[in-house]
């Protein structure tokens, strides 16, 4: 089973990942993206990547130097790849036999690495492993147009309405 969420920033992609790995517990293994804020003044200042072993890793920042920019965030993508894709790649190779992963988000800031996006496509073309993921409104790149069109995979627009309600709805479905 493939599931696919999107939706705009701030509608409840990254809650509904939460609370659904939650629930599926060892079975779910993979990675979501979190903002840091400044503790004093509340404001954005970068993104964080939290694995399902609780592993954090800060990846993009406001104090970031880097080529590679969203915004006003440099991206640190050896920390990205150092994280959540080695994670990934480790966990693919002990075996995904009942377990399902997840990746939030296939976005901007995650497609300026090579090896996340080659190991995404490897992901979304074999026929037997389960996963969930979140992708953006927009098509920002080929391989999240590619995701949005998968034949075999539900997609799910998240909104106020169903978004309390598809952590069990999605747990349903990979037990199917």
């Amino acid at each position: 089973m493939k599931v696919v969420l999107t939706g705009p920033p701030g509608c409840g992609k990254t809650t509904v990942v939460k609370r659904t790995v939650k629930k599926l517990g060892q079975r779910a293994v993979g990675f979501w993206t979190e903002e840091v804020r400044d503790p004093k003044t509340g404001k954005r200042t970068g993104f964080k990547v939290v694995r399902t072993d609780g592993k954090v890793t800060l990846f993009a920042s406001k104090t970031f130097t880097s080529r590679k920019l969203v915004g006003s965030y440099g991206v640190n993508v050896n920390r990205f790849e150092d994280s959540a894709v080695e994670f990934l790649k480790n966990e693919i190779e002990k075996g995904l036999k009942g377990r399902v992963i997840v990746i939030d988000e296939v976005g901007k800031m995650e497609l300026f690495s090579r090896s996340f996006k080659d190991l995404v496509s490897e992901l979304i073309e074999d026929p037997v492993s389960d996963f969930l993921v979140t992708i953006p409104v927009r098509d920002v790149h080929p391989l999240v147009s590619r995701i949005r069109r998968l034949g075999e995979a539900v997609l799910i627009e998240v909104n106020g309405q169903n978004r309390d309600h598809l952590p069990d709805d999605i747990v349903l479905l990979f037990k199917n």
